[in-house]
């Protein structure tokens, strides 16, 4: 009869089963855990026949086969960030940062180093400049609406300026 493997029975196994999914050096886990070397080798064939035999198994393979897509998406729009580089063509090496900036953020979600954060409403006043004369008069009507908001409780705000320049 076979010995039962000393990983399996450990108190640790869990974290010895971490380690080795982790693809940390045997050597070291073997020694962390007071263990031979050549324990942790056999203990990572049951590690790797419990992981198959689990129900998740194809959820986990399923989610690999999607970072790999991204990955390989990830190194196809690099490539032609180089080549617009080379070329010199902006246009087309913005376009390429652009998406290199969506897949990153992808990663960082799938990740959980970024997290979305709840949204918000922006207040944009429009300004149409019909020249420099028609930018000040519009300013300076601006200025007038805020200065209707008196945040000291009295005179103009400090953050807003009396005198725009003509």
């Amino acid at each position: 009869m076979a010995k039962p493997c000393s990983a399996c029975k450990h108190l640790e196994r869990a974290a010895i089963d971490s380690a080795i999914v982790s693809d940390e050096p045997l050597a070291e886990i073997a020694k962390r855990y007071g263990l031979d070397r050549f324990v942790i080798t056999r203990h990572r064939k049951h590690v790797i026949e419990l992981v198959a035999k689990s129900p998740k198994a194809e959820v986990i393979a399923a989610a690999d086969s999607i970072v790999a897509q991204i990955l390989d998406l990830e190194t196809t729009v690099r490539g032609i960030l180089d080549e617009a580089m080379k070329d010199k063509n902006h246009r087309m090496a913005l376009a390429a940062c652009d998406r290199i900036l969506s897949i990153l953020k992808l990663r960082s979600e799938i990740s959980g180093e970024l997290k979305q954060r709840p949204s918000m409403t922006n207040n944009f006043i429009s300004i149409h400049a019909g020249g420099q004369k028609g930018f000040h008069d519009q300013l300076e009507q601006l200025i007038d609406r805020a200065r209707l908001f008196k945040p000291d409780g009295g005179g103009a705000s400090p953050a807003l300026p009396i005198d725009v320049g003509g």
